[in-house]
């Protein structure tokens, strides 16, 4: 009778430490900034009008196109939680020192991952300013080989200051993933920017960081406005969004056109494949350069992540004269080695005739120069 008072009484402490770790977890994802903010009464009324949402939430296009990856490695449990030694880079990447003042007219730097930095007509955009954590969890000090869990940026010999970047004119967001929208990054680089151009519903993140809404436009899917010398189209991709437990693809996601009278590009943030490609070439290709996604792939979420093969198709769909391949080199975020995206995509690209820029990270280029070194192989000797 005593072994059963004391099993109960175990039990009963449980369910105390249970309810208030759920109680604890409730109050972290309600309370801390991280996690943004819902649309107020008006955002809400636009939101509600898109046709692209509906039943509450937003939708994909929908798409002819099927993946099958039966050739493609399945991951496993052991792939997550141990996975081999050079998943992740055993050394510092070798990046160059960014300065501002050396993005000069026509030319652009990439930050790693999905940051990129381009100058025309007299303005600078900056894609998705990402330089912190991937990862609205508290950090923890992990002796595993995948940062996964954790969403650690890989170290870099030179190291991304914001201090050194140069005033930005327009921020244009993908969609509000932790990985494309940094709430820290945005809070300290509030002030060096001026506009900021996102998806329906994101608005209400950046306002909840201190973003004053009258630097915020938000946009729909085929939205395309002017800012000084430079039009701005949103356009679908194939993916999903949202930032907490619960509010899954209440703002929307897509990809960016930017054309300005000397340059045409195309920004895809993230999504799978399809035939969305081929109809923005027709529409509003050609383009000097896409800056596509490559990385973080896997079979089970080929819908809404490209693998390297489709990447290229994609640059040719779109009547790219540059492939820029992004969304690698910063981030742990699927099974992959860190570098298999950038050396399956470059082989593609030659067999298939497609122009790649490799630069690295920190690498100031302009188009009439595209770098080309294959700076990731020596990480490999």
């Amino acid at each position: 009778m005593e072994i059963l008072f004391t099993v109960l009484n175990v039990i009963k402490y449980l369910i105390y430490i249970l309810v208030i770790f759920t109680i604890l977890i409730f109050i972290f994802l309600n309370v801390s900034p991280v996690f943004g903010a819902s649309p107020d009464k008006n955002s809400k009324k636009i939101i509600e009008n898109s046709e692209n949402f509906i039943e509450g939430k937003f939708r994909n296009i929908k798409t002819t196109y099927t993946n099958f990856r039966t050739l493609e490695k399945k991951a496993t449990l052991r792939d997550w939680f141990s996975p081999p030694k050079d998943k992740n880079p055993l050394n510092p990447l070798p990046t160059i020192k960014f300065i501002g003042k050396d993005l000069a007219e026509g030319k652009f730097v990439w930050l790693g991952h999905s940051t990129v930095l381009m100058k025309t007509e007299g303005l600078v955009v900056m894609t998705d300013p990402v330089f912190n954590r991937a990862s609205p969890l508290p950090s923890f000090n992990s002796k595993s080989k995948s940062n996964f869990f954790n969403g650690k940026p890989f170290i870099f010999e030179n190291p991304v200051v914001i201090d050194d970047l140069p005033k930005v004119d327009v921020v244009i967001i993908s969609h509000d993933h932790y990985d494309h929208l940094d709430s820290k990054a945005i809070k300290d680089l509030s002030n060096r920017i001026d506009q900021f151009f996102v998806p329906l519903g994101v608005g209400a993140h950046l306002e909840r960081w201190g973003v004053n809404k009258n630097r915020i436009t938000e946009y729909d899917w085929y939205d395309s406005k002017d800012y000084k010398n430079i039009k701005f189209t949103f356009a679908p991709s194939l993916h999903f969004s949202g930032r907490g437990v619960t509010n899954g693809n209440s703002t929307l996601w897509g990809s960016w056109m930017i054309k300005s009278k000397t340059l045409s590009a195309y920004f895809s943030g993230d999504g799978g494949y399809s035939e969305t490609f081929k109809k923005l070439g027709n529409e509003y290709g050609p383009f000097d350069i896409a800056f596509i996604e490559n990385g973080a792939y896997n079979v089970d979420w080929s819908n809404v992540h490209m693998f390297p093969d489709e990447a290229v198709q994609a640059s040719i769909d779109l009547k790219a004269e540059v492939l820029f391949p992004i969304h690698w080199s910063k981030f742990d975020l699927s099974v992959h080695p860190w570098d298999e995206p950038i050396i399956r995509i470059t082989k593609e690209a030659e067999k298939k005739n497609v122009n790649i820029a490799t630069p690295m990270i920190g690498e100031v280029f302009e188009l009439s120069s595209i770098p080309k070194k294959p700076w990731w192989e020596k990480l490999r000797d």
